[in-house]
């Protein structure tokens, strides 16, 4: 008798590539045999010996064409089933990224000081001696514990806002209070130290960090002092340090012979530092070759053709980078990120690691410590906006979805498509959007407007602060052409509601009919996918609805099935004990109904916020 592994096979293929099946490498072995062993064995039926033998063959023969098919499809990054595959595809296309990002926030710091007795009472100048530099990497702490890092200095010699905090029997004012804000990201500062052995000079060394989710290396030096780059590719032996001065920032390449690069772990978001493998005992410090290398010849005529040069051809190199054989290493990095890191507003009140300087002390007669002890005790911080831009780390399935982006994606942004890809793909540390659009300005073809939206804790859309705003325009600054102008703007969030008469079939139970008809319209309808500026397709409500079985008809009008949900249908859940809250934005359904869809107002995005909203009823 035949064993029929035919359809065990088919039903776990997904491309064929030979085209064959087991009932057909069953046809062509019978053929086979009839021909050439016709005399040997005259009986091929299925119960026969000789069927017995054909069966084998063919299940042989359909076995590895199986195989062969799924090799093939494991060379492409659509239809790749094993882990490993997925992740070499996610290296081969240069996808970065996928660890849980941290979230941003501007957060204001105050102290108190003396009124410098040479001011008037109408100006009233702080003492400049008690005014401090708040350095970056002080450590700030929220009312959950989650721990955020100042990403710049705050100095209080300048644009500072000021008020009267305390005043003498007369009215005079004696003390200041001033404020300032600053720019503070999430996060964990961690340093780590490694030696690795003389012996090992010839092989591409590496360390695995001990912390997932790193957001960024800070600095990694030897024992010699030498500091370390990270750059994209061994072979690139080239890196752009930035300079900030009082007049202009700008930026200069430097040679990097000490160099790495990060590789991360798709699969559990641990990240690997590789180093180079050379010497180091022959460092070249001019790395620019002579430029008049690369003058176009003119001969024997007076026009040149259009030549692409490669700025990199201007620096030569054979080195990987040197090796850190040999020697101890301190890496200094920060990590940590997720949804749980967007805290709320008025929750960041806490210092743990202050890091002052007072550069306009410079009178030995004054006491530094005191002065610093009574600054410290006046330091106090207050974020007034929530934290937004963490997110949880990407499953597998997400970066491969961000691969045909970034296999056509270039080291700049040209267009749309690229502006896009950068923003989606952008390193974890900058924070993250959720949404994006980029719409034409209504006012000018210089400028194109760019609404951003992201979510927070609780998975609620929020608008972005100006902290991530400022990290978006800072990431697309060193990508965009020259010339090119975006408006980061906020995308108004519109919240909705359904409400929706129906008529029961005489046969069904109405309550189970209409909570069916709820749980099919948000399982079906997905409204979180809804993207910045896309329409609610009432259609497809309508459609839903009266596929459910037990229902006869709608009897709600197609331009009031949608309803708008504002601050002003705000409440408290007294059964889950939890606010109820919508936007502060307002819109009509019914002026914004055209053929079936809700369009929201330009750059708006609608969320439909709690399975509540959903009103159904017999009528």
């Amino acid at each position: 008798m035949s064993i029929d592994v035919s359809k065990k096979l088919i039903n776990q293929r997904k491309n064929q590539y030979i085209n064959k099946t087991f009932e057909d490498f069953r046809n062509e072995l019978i053929g086979y045999a009839n021909t050439n062993f016709s005399n040997q064995i005259q009986d091929f039926s299925e119960s026969s010996l000789g069927g017995m033998l054909l069966d084998f063959a063919a299940i042989v023969g359909d076995s590895l064409s199986f195989y062969v098919e799924q090799q093939f499809s494991e060379l492409s990054y659509e239809t790749a089933t094993n882990t490993s595959n997925i992740v070499k595809h996610l290296r081969k296309a240069g996808v970065k990224g996928g660890a849980a990002s941290p979230s941003s926030v501007y957060v204001t710091f105050f102290i108190e000081v003396d009124i410098d007795s040479s001011s008037s009472v109408n100006d009233l100048i702080p003492d400049s001696n008690q005014l401090p530099i708040v350095k970056a990497g002080t450590t700030l702490v929220s009312d959950d514990g989650i721990n955020f890092i100042l990403s710049e200095d705050v100095d209080f010699r300048k644009d500072h806002l000021k008020e009267i905090s305390e005043e003498d029997q007369n009215g005079n004012a004696l003390k200041l209070i001033l404020e300032k804000k600053g720019l503070c990201t999430s996060g964990v500062f961690t340093s780590e130290t490694v030696s690795f052995d003389s012996d090992n000079q010839n092989f591409f060394l590496s360390y695995n960090l001990q912390n997932e989710n790193v957001q960024k290396i800070v600095k990694i030096v030897d024992d010699n002092l030498n500091e370390y780059y990270e750059v994209e590719f061994l072979s690139q032996n080239t890196v752009y340090l930035k300079v900030e001065d009082t007049k202009e920032n700008y930026m200069y390449p430097t040679a990097a012979p000490f160099r790495y690069i990060v590789e991360r772990n798709f699969q559990n978001n641990t990240s690997t530092i590789r180093f180079g493998n050379g010497s180091g005992k022959k460092i070249e410090d001019n790395i620019l070759t002579n430029p008049e290398d690369l003058l176009v010849p003119l001969k024997n005529r007076n026009y040149s053709e259009s030549i692409s040069l490669d700025p990199n051809s201007l620096i030569k190199s054979n080195s990987l980078g040197v090796s850190p054989a040999g020697k101890t290493l301190t890496i200094d990095y920060i990590h940590g990120g997720g949804e749980s890191h967007n805290v709320t507003a008025g929750s960041i009140e806490t210092i743990i690691n202050p890091i002052l300087v007072f550069p306009n002390i410079s009178d030995s007669n004054l006491d530094i410590d005191t002065i610093t002890a009574s600054v410290l005790e006046t330091l106090d911080v207050f974020n007034e906006e929530e934290a937004v831009g963490g997110t949880n780390s990407l499953t597998l399935e997400e970066l491969r979805l961000q691969i045909p982006n970034t296999l056509v994606s270039q080291n700049r942004i040209v267009n749309e498509k690229d502006l896009i890809s950068r923003i989606y793909t952008m390193p974890s540390d900058y924070g993250k959007v959720h949404k994006i659009a980029l719409l034409e300005n209504q006012f000018t073809n210089l400028s194109k407007d760019l609404f951003v939206i992201c979510k927070d804790s609780a998975g609620f859309y929020v608008n972005a602060n100006d902290a991530l705003k400022m990290n978006l325009k800072n990431f697309i600054n060193n990508f965009r052409v020259l010339g090119d102008s975006f408006n980061i703007l906020d995308a108004p969030i519109y919240n909705f509601g359904i409400d929706l008469t129906v008529k029961v079939k005489s046969s069904f139970i109405v309550e189970n009919v209409l909570d069916n008809v709820i749980s099919r319209i948000i399982q079906n309808m997905r409204f979180e996918t809804l993207q910045i500026n896309e329409a609610i397709n009432v259609n497809d409500i309508i459609n839903i609805v009266l596929n459910t079985d037990g229902v006869s008809s709608i009897v709600t009008l197609p331009e009031n099935i949608i309803v708008a949900k504002s601050f002003q249908d705000d409440f408290f859940d007294s059964v889950e004990e939890i606010d109820i809250e919508y936007s502060n934005n307002s819109f009509s359904p019914k002026q914004q109904f055209q053929d079936g869809f809700i369009y929201p107002l330009r750059g708006g995005i609608f969320e439909f916020k709690y399975d509540t909203d959903i009103e159904a009823r017999n009528g």
